[in-house]
């Protein structure tokens, strides 16, 4: 194995930091979608996507060098103002596009409402800027809004002990922790304006009234702490964050800051409590494009990550480390700073396999590798997502 470059969710050693979106394997095809748009927005410009729902595209500095964002119309009659669905990554073009937009497409009036769907830089990163432009109140769960908070006011010159103890549990060699020690610990600051004291909380099954519009709150965790979709029953429109993308597959990873964390199961409980959605609604999703087919892409998704726990499962016949299942996760060599996301993802595979009682942690050296003890009941982990969605579909709140 060659010596990558390292680089973490938190770090500064690259003037290109990590995205927190990046698909390491191979972008699918959105098999059984439908694209109802012709065209892509242009940054600075809006795009209609449904009545009074408009489509903002901006420029991220990442290999996924966009990102989606949705304005709704929060007034009756052309009073009142917009409510803005993330804001994109800190940056002075993006900052730039903004400003056009504000003077140019918004026919005078204000951002009345600034909604976060997590708390990752390219959708929370100009979230106070605009908040302070317009003194609107910041929307967002408990756990997106204080993981932020902390993630901005926590900057060193070198990583913590955590973070190299982490790393070298996953199996980095000497060289790589001592990469990841003088990158140092703080990159989320460098991208993100700086939050207001205050802002409104959201939660899953609440409802959020824009113009004449109820939105509903699904919280569905795993790619990130809090992540949060809006739905309204009523139009037969999903705003799905990262939690479902047509063309590429969210980052479901372990960081330092939760070592021992589960976030597979959790976006796999996602996405089957997302299934319970009727199938012919509109996605706007934050990358690729808008799409029907969610269940179809909801099938695929969980098909895939379900299927190839069984690589997993055959690699652990001998005890590996996270490092040592790429192979199993990845269909490419994975290096420089992806090397960090597909540690996370591995471990992510591993913790839930753990779970599941298939695994178990085997300590040595300083390493934890993890050892097959039980089979993988593929059948039953897909009922138990099925079964899932039947309570989703039976508690739903717009089927009462």
């Amino acid at each position: 194995m060659s010596d990558p470059e390292i680089l973490t969710e938190n770090d500064t050693a690259s003037e290109r930091p990590p995205d927190p979106d990046h698909r390491l394997g191979v972008p699918d095809d959105g098999d059984g979608l439908r694209y109802p748009m012709e065209a892509v927005p242009e940054p600075g410009t809006m795009l209609e996507v449904a009545d009074g729902l408009y489509w903002v595209r901006m420029p991220l500095p990442w290999s996924l060098d966009h990102i989606n964002l949705y304005l709704i119309d929060d007034g009756v009659a052309d009073q009142g103002g917009w409510a803005l669905v993330d804001s994109g990554v800190r940056s002075d073009e993006a900052m730039d596009h903004w400003r056009t937009i504000f003077t140019e497409r918004l026919g005078g009036r204000p951002i009345s409402h600034m909604i976060v769907t997590h708390h990752h830089p390219d959708h929370l990163g100009l979230a106070g800027w605009i908040a302070a432009e317009f003194s609107a109140p910041i929307h967002a769960t408990r756990s997106a809004y204080f993981l932020a908070r902390s993630l901005l006011l926590d900057v060193r010159e070198e990583a913590p002990q955590e973070a190299l103890d982490f790393s070298r549990r996953a199996g980095f060699t000497p060289e790589m922790v001592e990469k990841v020690r003088v990158g140092g610990w703080g990159n989320f600051s460098r991208i993100v304006w700086p939050l207001p004291v205050g802002y409104r909380s959201m939660a899953g099954g609440d409802v959020i009234r824009l113009g004449d519009t109820d939105w509903h709150i699904i919280e569905t965790a795993g790619h990130a702490p809090g992540h949060a979709c809006l739905y309204s029953p009523e139009r037969g429109i999903l705003l799905s964050g990262d939690q479902v993308l047509p063309r590429i597959s969210s980052n479901v990873s372990v960081y330092p800051t939760e070592p021992y964390g589960n976030p597979l199961e959790e976006w796999l409980v996602g996405l089957a409590r997302l299934r319970a959605l009727p199938k012919d609604i509109l996605v706007l999703p934050s990358h690729n494009e808008p799409f029907y087919g969610l269940v179809a892409r909801l099938d695929a998704l969980i098909g895939k990550h379900v299927s190839r726990l069984n690589g997993v499962v055959d690699l652990c016949a001998t005890p590996r480390s996270a490092v040592e299942v790429f192979p199993a996760l990845f269909r490419r060599r994975v290096r420089g700073m992806e090397f960090a996301m597909a540690t996370g993802e591995a471990i992510a595979h591993l913790h839930f396999l753990e779970a599941l009682g298939v695994v178990a942690r085997r300590e040595r050296d300083g390493v934890t590798r993890f050892e097959r003890i039980a089979d993988y009941d593929e059948a039953g982990l897909r009922a138990r997502l099925a079964a899932i969605t039947e309570e989703e579909r039976e508690r739903a709140p717009w089927k009462a």
